[in-house]
């Protein structure tokens, strides 16, 4: 008898965790991601002209980690450098 009713307390204390965690998401509204997005002139042979102004000096361009998910939904975009 103690294990029956100890086991209904469990199980109605998370029936109400999962009830209030349902209503919670119906009644608070997701937010939208607020990046913005630009656009940019595409060359016809897909390139992108990119100016580096001011620049006296070597850059640094050594990639250390990228969000795996940076490139889920997009083409990798070939880079040409002109020496």
């Amino acid at each position: 008898m103690k294990t029956d009713l100890y086991t209904k307390i469990i199980l109605t204390v998370i029936a109400v965790a999962l009830t209030l965690n349902l209503l919670k998401g119906s009644i608070t509204p997701a937010m939208a991601d607020t990046k913005k997005l630009v656009s940019i002139p595409v060359n016809p042979d897909g390139s992108i002209n990119v100016n580096i102004n001011k620049v006296n000096e070597t850059m640094d361009v050594n990639i250390k980690s990228v969000d795996r998910g940076a490139f889920y939904y997009i083409m990798p975009i070939p880079v040409k450098l002109d020496k």
